[in-house]
């Protein structure tokens, strides 16, 4: 009986959102998505804005990454959003004196002082090679400064920067929301859930 009570335990554990921010930044634990902040929702936007139509080799290109979200309004001087960016190829720089961006597990994201804005002025330096192509991933996150992961909102932008040669495919394959984490953590509760139930069953 016990024992059929601690693998209840543990299932609804693994079903419990982590509730804590990340205020500080984010780094690998994002690369699928802001997902302890829950699905993605339409409400939020990630405007991109400064990169090119397709990138000549070895050029630096200005670009903004913004959060926009009218039901989540900004409140001054609390926390704002959050963001995540990962390419393929290419650099990545940024102005390190306003202190709002780092690189954090080969990706970026704010920092704390940049949680409290929702736009980030960041810079990219093409490939030397202007046939190949380079894939953006940027997670954007509109919090509402309670601290914690409960109602946020985060979308998630995708796009293939060509270089000028390049020819081939324009589109990547779309993101999924859940990581092989999530499915391992589903099957796993599957299981035990299955276990419990036979369980209670035969007794």
């Amino acid at each position: 009986m016990q024992l059929r009570i601690m693998l209840v335990l543990i299932v609804i554990a693994l079903f419990i959102p982590v509730v804590t921010s990340a205020p500080g930044g984010i780094g690998t634990s994002a690369n699928d998505g802001c997902l302890c902040h829950g699905g993605k929702d339409s409400n939020t936007q990630i405007e991109i804005q400064g990169l090119p139509d397709a990138f000549e080799s070895d050029m630096k290109y200005n670009f903004s990454i913004e959060v926009i979200s009218h039901t989540i309004p900004p409140d001054e001087g609390d926390e704002k959003g959050g963001f995540r960016l990962l390419i393929t190829d290419g650099f990545i720089e940024f102005n390190t004196s306003e202190g709002l961006i780092q690189e954090l597990d080969n990706g970026w994201t704010h920092t704390e002082a940049g949680n409290v804005v929702r736009i980030w002025n960041l810079s990219f330096t093409s490939p030397n090679d202007n046939a190949s192509y380079v894939d953006f991933t940027i997670y954007g996150n509109a919090v509402n400064g309670n601290q914690a992961s409960s109602g946020d909102q985060w979308n998630s932008v995708k796009f293939r920067l060509p270089g000028v040669l390049y020819e081939g495919e324009l589109l990547s394959e779309e993101i999924d929301e859940f990581s092989p984490t999530n499915y391992a953590v589903g099957i796993v509760s599957l299981l035990v859930l299955t276990y419990i139930l036979v369980t209670a069953f035969r007794d």
